[in-house]
Protein backbone atom coordinates (compact mmCIF):
# COMPACT_ATOMS: atom_id res chain seq x y z
CA UNK A 1 0.00 0.00 0.00
CA UNK A 2 1.09 3.29 -0.85
CA UNK A 3 2.00 4.42 3.09
CA UNK A 4 1.00 8.22 2.05
CA UNK A 5 -2.75 7.02 3.17
CA UNK A 6 -2.16 4.79 6.16
CA UNK A 7 -0.71 8.01 7.36
CA UNK A 8 -3.65 10.42 6.05
CA UNK A 9 -5.98 7.72 7.65
CA UNK A 10 -3.49 8.49 10.77
CA UNK A 11 -3.56 11.77 10.61
CA UNK A 12 -7.59 11.69 10.35
CA UNK A 13 -8.13 9.87 13.49
CA UNK A 14 -6.07 11.88 15.86
CA UNK A 15 -8.02 14.75 14.35
CA UNK A 16 -5.36 16.85 12.37
CA UNK A 17 -6.48 18.27 8.88
CA UNK A 18 -3.81 17.50 6.06
CA UNK A 19 -3.60 18.18 2.10
CA UNK A 20 -3.15 15.76 -0.26
CA UNK A 21 -0.96 16.53 -2.83
CA UNK A 22 -2.07 14.11 -6.17
CA UNK A 23 -0.31 14.40 -9.68
CA UNK A 24 -3.06 14.15 -12.24
CA UNK A 25 -1.98 14.32 -15.67
CA UNK A 26 1.80 14.79 -17.23
CA UNK A 27 3.67 15.18 -20.77
CA UNK A 28 7.13 15.56 -21.93
CA UNK A 29 10.12 14.61 -19.16
CA UNK A 30 8.75 14.55 -15.76
CA UNK A 31 9.88 13.06 -12.36
CA UNK A 32 7.17 11.67 -11.65
CA UNK A 33 4.00 9.60 -13.30
CA UNK A 34 0.05 10.30 -12.44
CA UNK A 35 -0.91 9.33 -9.21
CA UNK A 36 1.92 10.04 -7.06
CA UNK A 37 1.00 11.50 -4.01
CA UNK A 38 2.55 14.25 -1.15
CA UNK A 39 1.26 14.39 1.87
CA UNK A 40 1.23 17.77 3.59
CA UNK A 41 0.33 17.16 7.95
CA UNK A 42 -0.81 19.44 10.13
CA UNK A 43 2.35 20.00 11.81
CA UNK A 44 3.74 21.08 8.76
CA UNK A 45 5.78 17.89 8.25
CA UNK A 46 5.51 15.54 5.07
CA UNK A 47 5.42 12.20 3.24
CA UNK A 48 6.20 11.17 -0.20
CA UNK A 49 7.14 13.16 -3.25
CA UNK A 50 5.72 14.26 -6.55
CA UNK A 51 9.68 15.10 -7.48
CA UNK A 52 11.47 17.58 -5.61
CA UNK A 53 12.66 20.48 -6.66
CA UNK A 54 10.65 23.54 -7.85
CA UNK A 55 7.48 21.80 -8.62
CA UNK A 56 6.96 20.25 -5.50
CA UNK A 57 8.15 23.84 -3.21
CA UNK A 58 5.49 25.72 -5.03
CA UNK A 59 2.59 22.92 -4.68
CA UNK A 60 3.85 23.30 -0.85
CA UNK A 61 3.20 26.38 -0.97
CA UNK A 62 -0.10 26.50 -2.23
CA UNK A 63 -1.19 23.67 0.46
CA UNK A 64 -0.10 25.32 3.34
CA UNK A 65 -2.30 28.41 2.36
CA UNK A 66 -5.40 25.99 2.32
CA UNK A 67 -4.26 23.25 5.38
CA UNK A 68 -7.45 24.92 6.71
CA UNK A 69 -9.99 24.91 4.01
CA UNK A 70 -12.73 23.00 2.07
CA UNK A 71 -10.99 24.88 -1.05
CA UNK A 72 -7.92 23.16 -2.79
CA UNK A 73 -6.32 24.16 -6.17
CA UNK A 74 -6.26 22.15 -9.56
CA UNK A 75 -2.64 23.72 -10.39
CA UNK A 76 -0.49 23.11 -13.72
CA UNK A 77 3.49 23.93 -13.48
CA UNK A 78 5.51 23.99 -17.05
CA UNK A 79 8.80 22.22 -16.09
CA UNK A 80 11.55 24.30 -17.80
CA UNK A 81 15.08 23.00 -17.83
CA UNK A 82 17.22 25.20 -15.96
CA UNK A 83 14.50 26.80 -14.20
CA UNK A 84 15.75 24.42 -10.56
CA UNK A 85 18.96 22.55 -10.71
CA UNK A 86 16.99 20.05 -8.46
CA UNK A 87 14.28 19.41 -10.86
CA UNK A 88 16.65 16.94 -13.09
CA UNK A 89 14.36 17.13 -16.08
CA UNK A 90 14.73 18.18 -19.81
CA UNK A 91 10.86 19.80 -19.75
CA UNK A 92 7.46 18.87 -19.56
CA UNK A 93 4.34 19.70 -18.26
CA UNK A 94 2.40 18.47 -14.47
CA UNK A 95 -1.33 18.98 -13.01
CA UNK A 96 -2.16 18.54 -9.99
CA UNK A 97 -4.67 18.37 -7.10
CA UNK A 98 -4.00 20.12 -4.35
CA UNK A 99 -6.85 18.75 -1.97
CA UNK A 100 -7.65 19.89 1.65
CA UNK A 101 -8.74 16.43 3.92
CA UNK A 102 -10.61 17.39 6.99
CA UNK A 103 -12.44 15.15 9.63
CA UNK A 104 -15.24 15.17 7.44
CA UNK A 105 -13.21 12.78 5.09
CA UNK A 106 -12.20 10.29 7.69
CA UNK A 107 -15.03 8.13 6.54
CA UNK A 108 -13.69 7.60 3.05
CA UNK A 109 -10.63 7.76 3.78
CA UNK A 110 -10.66 5.10 5.83
CA UNK A 111 -12.96 2.77 3.72
CA UNK A 112 -9.88 3.33 0.99
CA UNK A 113 -7.35 2.30 3.52
CA UNK A 114 -8.83 -0.85 4.80
CA UNK A 115 -9.37 -1.72 0.79
CA UNK A 116 -5.83 -1.45 0.59
CA UNK A 117 -4.33 -3.09 3.97
CA UNK A 118 -5.98 -5.99 2.18
CA UNK A 119 -4.39 -5.26 -1.37
CA UNK A 120 -7.79 -5.07 -2.37
CA UNK A 121 -8.02 -2.32 -5.05
CA UNK A 122 -10.10 0.19 -4.99
CA UNK A 123 -11.18 3.72 -6.89
CA UNK A 124 -11.10 7.02 -4.98
CA UNK A 125 -14.21 9.31 -6.36
CA UNK A 126 -14.23 13.22 -6.51
CA UNK A 127 -16.11 15.75 -7.60
CA UNK A 128 -14.59 19.03 -8.77
CA UNK A 129 -15.74 22.92 -9.91
CA UNK A 130 -13.17 25.94 -10.46
CA UNK A 131 -14.16 28.84 -8.18
CA UNK A 132 -14.22 30.93 -11.41
CA UNK A 133 -13.05 31.23 -14.88
CA UNK A 134 -8.83 31.02 -15.37
CA UNK A 135 -9.09 30.41 -11.70
CA UNK A 136 -7.07 27.37 -10.46
CA UNK A 137 -9.22 26.99 -7.43
CA UNK A 138 -11.25 24.35 -6.99
CA UNK A 139 -14.86 24.04 -4.91
CA UNK A 140 -15.12 20.19 -3.42
CA UNK A 141 -18.11 18.13 -3.74
CA UNK A 142 -18.86 14.91 -1.80
CA UNK A 143 -16.57 12.07 -2.37
CA UNK A 144 -16.69 8.47 -3.02
CA UNK A 145 -14.65 5.03 -3.04
CA UNK A 146 -15.33 1.76 -4.67
CA UNK A 147 -13.77 -1.57 -3.81
CA UNK A 148 -12.98 -4.32 -5.99
CA UNK A 149 -15.47 -6.20 -4.22
CA UNK A 150 -18.20 -4.04 -5.05
CA UNK A 151 -18.69 -1.96 -1.80
CA UNK A 152 -18.87 1.43 -2.03
CA UNK A 153 -18.71 4.12 0.21
CA UNK A 154 -20.32 8.05 -0.19
CA UNK A 155 -19.87 10.90 1.90
CA UNK A 156 -23.23 12.25 0.19
CA UNK A 157 -25.88 10.58 -1.40
CA UNK A 158 -26.55 12.26 -4.63
CA UNK A 159 -29.19 10.13 -5.89
CA UNK A 160 -29.32 6.99 -7.50
CA UNK A 161 -28.40 7.12 -10.85
CA UNK A 162 -25.56 9.34 -10.13
CA UNK A 163 -24.49 7.12 -7.65
CA UNK A 164 -24.81 4.53 -10.15
CA UNK A 165 -23.21 6.35 -12.88
CA UNK A 166 -20.01 6.89 -10.81
CA UNK A 167 -20.03 3.18 -9.88
CA UNK A 168 -19.87 2.00 -12.86
CA UNK A 169 -17.19 3.87 -14.39
CA UNK A 170 -15.26 3.15 -11.82
CA UNK A 171 -15.71 -0.65 -11.61
CA UNK A 172 -15.33 -0.42 -15.29
CA UNK A 173 -11.28 1.37 -14.56
CA UNK A 174 -10.74 -1.07 -11.96
CA UNK A 175 -11.29 -3.76 -14.21
CA UNK A 176 -10.57 -3.07 -17.72
CA UNK A 177 -7.19 -1.37 -17.16
CA UNK A 178 -4.18 -0.22 -15.45
CA UNK A 179 -4.66 3.74 -15.93
CA UNK A 180 -4.33 5.77 -13.17
CA UNK A 181 -6.40 8.88 -13.30
CA UNK A 182 -9.48 9.78 -15.58
CA UNK A 183 -10.72 12.56 -15.37
CA UNK A 184 -14.36 13.11 -16.88
CA UNK A 185 -17.14 15.84 -17.87
CA UNK A 186 -20.63 15.41 -16.35
CA UNK A 187 -21.87 15.15 -19.86
CA UNK A 188 -19.77 11.96 -20.57
CA UNK A 189 -21.27 10.42 -17.87
CA UNK A 190 -24.91 11.12 -18.82
CA UNK A 191 -25.46 13.51 -15.65
CA UNK A 192 -27.98 16.30 -16.83
CA UNK A 193 -27.32 19.92 -17.39
CA UNK A 194 -28.52 20.77 -13.76
CA UNK A 195 -25.36 18.56 -12.46
CA UNK A 196 -23.53 20.93 -9.91
CA UNK A 197 -19.61 20.05 -10.47
CA UNK A 198 -17.57 20.79 -13.54
CA UNK A 199 -15.68 17.14 -13.51
CA UNK A 200 -15.63 13.57 -11.85
CA UNK A 201 -12.06 12.69 -11.07
CA UNK A 202 -11.76 8.93 -10.79
CA UNK A 203 -8.45 7.60 -9.22
CA UNK A 204 -7.68 3.87 -9.55
CA UNK A 205 -5.53 2.64 -6.53
CA UNK A 206 -3.54 -0.25 -6.84
CA UNK A 207 -1.36 -2.65 -4.46
CA UNK A 208 1.31 -3.82 -5.57
CA UNK A 209 0.65 -6.62 -8.05
CA UNK A 210 0.43 -10.27 -7.00
CA UNK A 211 2.52 -13.41 -7.85
CA UNK A 212 1.71 -16.31 -7.15
CA UNK A 213 4.18 -18.64 -7.52
CA UNK A 214 3.60 -22.69 -7.17
CA UNK A 215 6.30 -24.94 -6.26
CA UNK A 216 9.06 -24.15 -3.47
CA UNK A 217 12.46 -24.94 -4.46
CA UNK A 218 15.43 -22.93 -5.79
CA UNK A 219 13.85 -21.25 -8.54
CA UNK A 220 11.15 -19.90 -6.83
CA UNK A 221 13.26 -18.51 -3.77
CA UNK A 222 15.40 -16.50 -6.32
CA UNK A 223 12.02 -15.29 -7.85
CA UNK A 224 10.30 -14.75 -4.51
CA UNK A 225 13.35 -12.33 -3.35
CA UNK A 226 13.85 -10.37 -7.10
CA UNK A 227 10.03 -10.07 -7.58
CA UNK A 228 9.62 -8.43 -4.13
CA UNK A 229 12.16 -5.78 -5.23
CA UNK A 230 10.01 -5.01 -7.94
CA UNK A 231 6.72 -4.07 -6.38
CA UNK A 232 4.79 -7.42 -6.51
CA UNK A 233 3.26 -8.90 -3.72
CA UNK A 234 4.28 -12.44 -3.52
CA UNK A 235 2.94 -15.48 -2.32
CA UNK A 236 4.45 -18.89 -2.29
CA UNK A 237 2.20 -22.14 -2.45
CA UNK A 238 3.84 -25.99 -1.95
CA UNK A 239 2.50 -29.53 -1.09
CA UNK A 240 5.07 -29.99 0.96
CA UNK A 241 5.55 -27.66 4.43
CA UNK A 242 8.72 -27.45 4.65
CA UNK A 243 8.98 -25.87 1.44
CA UNK A 244 5.73 -23.63 1.88
CA UNK A 245 7.11 -21.48 4.82
CA UNK A 246 8.19 -17.94 6.22
CA UNK A 247 11.33 -19.05 7.03
CA UNK A 248 11.93 -19.88 4.04
CA UNK A 249 10.43 -17.16 1.94
CA UNK A 250 10.91 -14.05 4.33
CA UNK A 251 10.16 -11.54 1.48
CA UNK A 252 6.85 -13.20 0.97
CA UNK A 253 3.54 -12.08 2.22
CA UNK A 254 2.11 -15.49 2.19
CA UNK A 255 3.58 -19.30 1.73
CA UNK A 256 1.31 -21.84 2.65
CA UNK A 257 1.62 -25.34 2.41
CA UNK A 258 -1.72 -27.01 0.17
CA UNK A 259 -1.59 -31.02 -0.05
CA UNK A 260 -1.34 -32.34 -3.29
CA UNK A 261 -2.39 -29.04 -4.89
CA UNK A 262 -5.84 -29.36 -4.46
CA UNK A 263 -8.61 -26.82 -4.22
CA UNK A 264 -6.35 -23.68 -5.46
CA UNK A 265 -9.21 -21.62 -6.19
CA UNK A 266 -10.52 -21.99 -2.95
CA UNK A 267 -7.38 -21.63 -0.89
CA UNK A 268 -5.59 -19.17 -3.37
CA UNK A 269 -8.94 -17.04 -3.97
CA UNK A 270 -7.27 -15.71 -8.06
CA UNK A 271 -8.66 -12.94 -9.46
CA UNK A 272 -7.69 -10.34 -12.76
CA UNK A 273 -4.59 -8.58 -10.10
CA UNK A 274 -2.62 -11.75 -10.00
CA UNK A 275 0.02 -13.14 -11.97
CA UNK A 276 0.70 -16.48 -11.57
CA UNK A 277 4.05 -18.89 -12.16
CA UNK A 278 3.89 -23.06 -11.66
CA UNK A 279 7.47 -23.81 -10.94
CA UNK A 280 6.35 -27.69 -8.82
CA UNK A 281 8.85 -30.69 -8.65
CA UNK A 282 7.04 -32.62 -11.39
CA UNK A 283 5.07 -32.35 -14.26
CA UNK A 284 2.06 -33.95 -12.76
CA UNK A 285 1.76 -31.63 -10.01
CA UNK A 286 2.16 -28.78 -13.00
CA UNK A 287 -0.37 -30.31 -14.95
CA UNK A 288 -3.03 -30.50 -11.49
CA UNK A 289 -2.24 -26.56 -10.66
CA UNK A 290 -2.46 -25.70 -14.01
CA UNK A 291 -5.70 -27.22 -14.77
CA UNK A 292 -7.08 -25.45 -11.84
CA UNK A 293 -6.05 -22.06 -12.83
CA UNK A 294 -5.81 -21.79 -16.65
CA UNK A 295 -9.98 -20.83 -16.66
CA UNK A 296 -9.64 -17.79 -14.57
CA UNK A 297 -9.37 -14.27 -16.54
CA UNK A 298 -5.51 -13.82 -15.55
CA UNK A 299 -2.90 -11.51 -17.07
CA UNK A 300 0.18 -13.86 -16.61
CA UNK A 301 0.19 -17.69 -16.50
CA UNK A 302 3.84 -18.96 -16.84
CA UNK A 303 4.91 -22.47 -16.61
CA UNK A 304 8.83 -23.49 -15.95
CA UNK A 305 9.92 -26.75 -17.80
CA UNK A 306 11.18 -28.18 -20.99
CA UNK A 307 9.17 -27.88 -24.26
CA UNK A 308 8.46 -31.65 -24.37
CA UNK A 309 7.57 -31.66 -21.23
CA UNK A 310 5.04 -28.63 -21.82
CA UNK A 311 3.91 -30.53 -24.91
CA UNK A 312 3.13 -33.53 -22.56
CA UNK A 313 0.68 -31.50 -20.48
CA UNK A 314 -0.96 -29.35 -22.72
CA UNK A 315 -1.96 -32.91 -24.51
CA UNK A 316 -3.52 -33.99 -21.54
CA UNK A 317 -5.51 -30.86 -21.44
CA UNK A 318 -6.80 -30.83 -24.24
CA UNK A 319 -7.96 -34.57 -23.85
CA UNK A 320 -9.23 -33.24 -20.49
CA UNK A 321 -11.53 -30.97 -22.63
CA UNK A 322 -9.53 -27.40 -22.37
CA UNK A 323 -9.49 -25.30 -25.06
CA UNK A 324 -6.56 -24.84 -27.29
CA UNK A 325 -6.91 -21.27 -27.26
CA UNK A 326 -6.98 -20.69 -23.11
CA UNK A 327 -3.73 -22.90 -23.72
CA UNK A 328 -1.87 -20.12 -25.97
CA UNK A 329 -2.00 -17.96 -23.56
CA UNK A 330 0.43 -20.06 -21.28
CA UNK A 331 4.04 -18.76 -21.28
CA UNK A 332 5.64 -22.02 -21.75
CA UNK A 333 8.78 -22.21 -22.18
CA UNK A 334 8.37 -19.55 -19.44
CA UNK A 335 11.07 -15.99 -19.42
CA UNK A 336 12.09 -14.06 -21.78
CA UNK A 337 14.98 -15.71 -24.01
CA UNK A 338 18.20 -14.44 -22.10
CA UNK A 339 20.61 -17.76 -22.27
CA UNK A 340 19.58 -18.20 -18.64
CA UNK A 341 20.87 -21.32 -17.01
CA UNK A 342 21.39 -21.58 -13.41
CA UNK A 343 18.09 -20.90 -10.90
CA UNK A 344 18.65 -17.08 -10.43
CA UNK A 345 19.37 -16.61 -13.69
CA UNK A 346 16.44 -18.34 -14.81
CA UNK A 347 14.31 -16.06 -12.36
CA UNK A 348 15.74 -13.09 -13.77
CA UNK A 349 14.57 -13.96 -17.32
CA UNK A 350 10.96 -15.04 -15.61
CA UNK A 351 11.11 -11.69 -13.48
CA UNK A 352 11.77 -9.64 -16.85
CA UNK A 353 8.53 -11.05 -18.94
CA UNK A 354 6.82 -10.53 -15.79
CA UNK A 355 7.89 -6.94 -15.93
CA UNK A 356 7.15 -6.42 -19.45
CA UNK A 357 3.57 -7.82 -19.45
CA UNK A 358 2.96 -5.85 -16.17
CA UNK A 359 4.15 -2.65 -18.43
CA UNK A 360 1.52 -3.70 -21.25
CA UNK A 361 -1.12 -4.31 -19.46
CA UNK A 362 -0.51 -0.09 -17.76
CA UNK A 363 -0.66 0.83 -21.48
CA UNK A 364 -4.01 0.04 -21.76
CA UNK A 365 -6.91 2.57 -22.36
CA UNK A 366 -9.84 2.03 -20.65
CA UNK A 367 -12.91 1.73 -22.19
CA UNK A 368 -16.58 3.27 -21.39
CA UNK A 369 -19.19 1.17 -19.28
Amino acid sequence: MDPVFGELAQELTARRNCVLITILSRRGSVPRKEGAHLLLKGDGTRMGTIGGGGLEAEALRLARECLHSKTGYLQSFTLVEGDDPSDMVCGGNVTVYIEPVTLEDASIYTFVTEALNVSLPCCLIRLLSRRGEGTPRMAQGPRGATRADGKFLFSTSMGEKTEHQRLTWAQVLLKDGEETIRILSPEILGFSSKFPWDMVVFEILHTFSRLVIFGGGHLSKALCTMASLCRFHVEVFDDRAEFANKTRFPEATRAFHIPNYQEIPTLVGLDPHSFVVIATRGHRFDEIVLSQVISHDLPYIGMVGSRQKNAIVFERLRDQGVSPTALDHVHAPIGLSIGSETPEEIAVSILAELIQVRAQRKKKVGKHP
